[in-house]
């Protein structure tokens, strides 16, 4: 497979990108400032939720339809329907992006990062000269013809360096030099002296184009989100790319140039930055509101705790808050009452293992 950034070279194919550039990576910068200078509960719920609504986004564009409610409740083990095949896949998602978030900024990009983003990168088959075939066959134990690959495979790479060849990727003449995985890498490796934002973006063209890892497609804007983490452009969160994809009015398709394409990106970071955004500006007024419950009460009060509790994490029930505010379960049904109209949304309809969350 080929993917060509050459076709970008015509200068008004260049100038086509400046603006929705510019308005991304403002987008972006701001939104990791707020992120940053937000009291630490408001910036927890955000990356808290960005995460469900990306889980959720990704299963979508994969024509798969998961309620943000029943992802939340599963997460909790209080389903009040039955888990499908499409809320495992959202769960499993949910748990990529998760690593990604808590791991560092560079990790994405190391050897565990690679086997989590496009899995473990793939080998050259066996040589078909006799030599090699003849080497290979003295091994009668398993144990030896394995110590004989890996030996085969490094006097290959011994022999490209000495070429003057890369020692990390393929010779021209080699298999694996066509398959997506290494060259989504090598356009990776392509786009080091781009803007950050650009570089995402064209990362997840070539992920979208070259599809490196069949059935993972979430994977694609999880790479570029990890890239944009890593080159400093989101050092207070991981971009939620999987819902600009659904939620930007610009669409994507392969059967655009190149540079519509990456108009189009860039329009879903600025899309995911602003969705962000409006997502602080939400649990900010929830928690405006809230808090006025609590404003006659006594200083010894745990009514503001559990308003945070409520801003910082999607999903509360009686139990999860009386560990957390080390209080009775009675003591919690009580601070719910005082909380009145302004309590969240109860998102289980049911009597009893009831849950509130501001999702």
């Amino acid at each position: 497979m080929v993917y060509d950034l050459d076709t970008l070279h015509p200068p008004a194919a260049w100038r086509r990108l400046a603006v929705p550039l510019e308005s991304a990576s403002d987008a972006l910068v701001r939104l990791d400032e707020r992120l940053a200078r937000a009291e630490p509960v408001l910036a927890d719920g955000v990356r808290a939720r960005a995460h469900l609504f990306d889980a959720q986004a990704a299963l979508h564009l994969d024509g798969e339809l998961v309620a943000l409610e029943d992802l939340v409740l599963h997460e909790a083990a209080m389903d009040v329907r039955r888990p499908t095949l499409a809320l495992g896949r959202a769960v499993a998602v949910l748990a990529d992006r998760r690593r990604l978030a808590a791991a560092a900024p560079g990790w994405a990009f190391s050897a565990a990062g690679w086997s989590l983003l496009a899995g473990p990168e793939p080998e050259a088959p066996e040589p078909e000269d006799e030599e090699d075939r003849y080497e290979l066959a003295e091994a009668a134990d398993p144990a030896f013809a394995a110590i004989d690959r890996l030996l085969l495979r490094t006097s290959r790479t011994l022999a490209r360096v000495e070429a003057g060849g890369p020692a990390s990727h393929p010779a021209p003449g080699d298999p694996v030099a066509g398959c997506p995985v290494t060259t989504w890498r090598r356009v990776l490796d392509d786009t080091r002296d781009l803007p950050a934002v650009l570089a995402a973006a064209v990362a997840l063209d070539a992920w979208l184009v070259l599809d490196p890892a069949p059935r993972q497609g979430h994977r694609g804007p999880l790479a570029a989100a990890a890239l944009l983490r890593s080159r400093g452009k989101a050092q207070a969160h991981l971009p939620a790319l999987s819902l600009g994809l659904r939620e930007s009015r610009a669409r994507w398709s392969r059967a655009l140039p190149l540079a519509d394409r990456l108009v189009a990106l860039l329009g879903v970071v600025e899309t995911s930055a602003r969705a962000a955004g409006r997502d602080l500006d939400r649990l900010t007024l929830a928690r405006t509101v809230m808090l006025r419950a609590c404003a006659a009460k006594r200083r010894t009060s745990r009514l503001p705790q559990l308003v945070d509790l409520f801003v910082a994490t999607p999903l509360v029930t009686v139990a999860s808050a009386a560990r957390a505010l080390a209080v009775t379960p009675q003591a919690v049904e009580g601070m719910l009452a005082e909380l009145g109209s302004a309590r969240p949304r109860e998102l289980t309809e049911r009597r009893r293992y009831r849950a509130w969350g501001i999702v």
